[in-house]
């Protein structure tokens, strides 16, 4: 049986969070140190297998205005069983109040979030790394 919850209702442990990075080949930069900063900032959603980890994502917002989400990550072992759309359905549950929810996906990914009613926009994403210019 699958448990998804917020952090505030269970805590996503932080080596397991690394471990399902891994499994997705994301992020092998991150962290003890920064991912609890991380998840001390924003809103998270977590679910468990049991006492293991098998999908997170979260969303950095202002609380009224703007909210943006980011790591929509399932472990392999368990994909395609409706974990990453009952975490988003969380997810945006808690931001139900926001004004606008944006994120950036693949292009293999936009039906999936258009399911959720996204939209494609003519924005454009730029970034910038501050630390290495």
């Amino acid at each position: 049986m699958m448990n998804i919850q917020l952090h505030s209702e269970q805590p996503i442990d932080i080596p397991q969070l690394i471990a399902l990075y891994k499994d997705a080949g994301w992020w092998p930069e991150r962290n003890e140190t920064g991912i609890q900063h991380m998840l001390a900032h924003g809103i998270t959603v977590g679910a468990w297998e049991g006492e293991r980890l098998v999908g997170f994502c979260r969303a950095l917002t202002d609380g009224t205005y703007r909210a943006y989400i980011e790591d929509v990550v399932v472990h392999s072992s368990c994909k395609h069983i409706g974990i990453g759309t009952t975490m988003v359905e969380k997810l945006l549950e808690a931001l139900q109040d926001i004004d606008v929810v944006s994120l950036f996906c693949t292009e293999d990914l936009i039906p999936f979030y258009q399911a959720f009613d996204f939209k494609r926009t003519k924005q454009v994403v730029m970034h910038v790394q501050p630390s290495s210019r």
